[in-house]
């Protein structure tokens, strides 16, 4: 009997120290931060695209902001008005490899986070600016105490299309600071004219993307802002309008094979097909 007690006051502090250290990682992301300063806060968002050259922060490290378009490369879009819900959509379809397997680049909260201040910054953003972002997120994949990983990259529109150009990819920052160098990681935002090192994007799971490199993706965006003189266009030749319906129907039949594709390779659980088979359904 006393040896039990005794082993048990052993395993007690023993399980605790193993517990704080599995959790100490999330807490040292800022996990806790972007809970209070997330997505929704409409606030900070439309105070900060009055001045998008500085930072909007979520966190300990994640932020987004305007910065000088660099690299020689030709004039963006900019300013362009884009839908949020359209982003998002692109930006939960780009997938990579980030160690041996295909995964979703963003986690979800990343792509609500990011989403929101992507459609404010570029409507503010001037042909020779573009956002420079860190995001980080737990993604479930990771296993059931998923560490914080972590992208840095360039966003801008061109050519209707928004390009997402990363220097980093899945980084583990909080195992850089915790076991080497103790200090904050140096964030690689990429450039258009070297590619990035361990950045290995693959495509898109719906859409159409151009991965134009291993590390840079174009998704083809319709701007939400029309012509002025759709509309009277439209009135005077109505049938012009079923092309476009045609168009439509495509796109959500090839999303539909697409995700049987991913379902039928394993890539993605029956739960998950299902959940994603409804919503497109549901959009019809």
């Amino acid at each position: 009997m006393q040896h039990k007690r005794m082993k048990s006051r052993f395993l007690a502090p023993l399980a605790l120290a193993m517990t704080a250290t599995l959790v100490t990682p999330t807490v040292q992301a800022g996990w806790f931060d972007q809970s209070l300063f997330g997505p929704n806060d409409e606030k900070r968002l439309n105070e900060w695209a009055k001045n998008p050259d500085k930072k909007m922060t979520w966190g300990e490290w994640d932020f987004i902001r305007l910065a000088t378009r660099g690299d020689g490369s030709k004039p963006n879009a900019h300013p362009v008005q884009l839908n949020v819900k359209q982003v998002a959509t692109a930006l939960a379809s780009v997938q990579g490899i980030p160690f041996k397997e295909v995964k979703p680049l963003f986690s979800e909260s990343e792509v609500e986070r990011l989403s929101n201040a992507i459609v404010l910054g570029l409507k503010n953003a001037t042909p020779d600016q573009e956002l420079v972002f860190v995001s980080t997120g737990q993604h479930s994949w990771t296993g059931l105490v998923a560490p914080v990983v972590g992208n840095c990259g360039r966003i801008f529109f061109v050519d209707g299309k928004l390009n997402i150009l990363l220097g980093m990819h899945h980084a583990d920052f909080v195992a850089d600071k915790k076991n080497g160098s103790r200090l904050d990681p140096k964030f690689d935002f990429g450039s258009r004219s070297t590619p990035a090192k361990n950045v290995n994007l693959t495509g898109v799971t719906e859409g159409q993307a151009t991965l134009i490199r291993n590390d840079w993706i174009a998704l083809t965006l319709q701007p939400d802002v029309a012509p002025a003189s759709t509309a009277a266009t439209t009135a005077a030749a109505p049938a012009a309008v079923a092309p476009s319906m045609d168009t439509f129907y495509t796109k959500q039949e090839s999303r539909l094979k697409a995700l049987q594709r991913l379902r039928d390779q394993g890539l993605i659980t029956e739960a998950e097909f299902q959940a994603k088979r409804a919503q497109i359904i549901k959009d019809l």
